[in-house]
């Protein structure tokens, strides 16, 4: 039983680094494929730009995004933190569905703070559970009194 809620602690404090850091990622990508199309229109044949290959990467973020954030929210139950990673995943995924129909400043202007959405979320998920390591062995968090 120890080794098991060892190796679950040990994934709890890694997993919301994982989410933040493909959403960066995502992030990365809406500010840096303009600019590179722009600096280098010959490298647009190269790169994957249809919808699918935006949707699959908006699907694999909110599922890393997802699975990552649940074992921390577990333990604290921060309604604030569930609602900025829900507004981050609405944004990412409205972006990823709307494909080409969305002019390129809507799509940055909704991706953008999408990104970062997910990535503070994931990072204050990870700083409550930091704060609640001796909460994590009792399975209830003395922070925000939850059982």
């Amino acid at each position: 039983m120890e080794i098991h809620a060892t190796i679950s602690a040990h994934l709890r404090r890694h997993a919301d680094l994982a989410g933040a850091t493909a959403s960066a990622l995502c992030l990365v990508h809406c500010l840096l494929t303009p600019i590179a199309i722009s600096l280098f229109p010959n490298i647009l044949p190269y790169l994957p730009g249809d919808a699918w290959f935006h949707r699959a990467l908006a699907a694999g973020i909110i599922f890393l995004g997802a699975a990552a954030f649940v074992p921390g929210y577990r333990i604290h139950r921060r309604k604030s933190l569930l609602a900025l990673i829900g507004a981050g995943m609405v944004l990412i995924l409205a972006v990823a569905w709307a494909g080409e129909g969305l002019p390129q400043r809507s799509e940055l202007a909704l991706s953008i703070p999408g990104s970062l959405m997910l990535v503070s979320a994931h990072m204050l998920n990870r700083s409550f559970c930091r704060q609640c390591r001796t909460c994590a062995e009792s399975r209830t968090c003395h922070a925000t009194n939850v059982n």
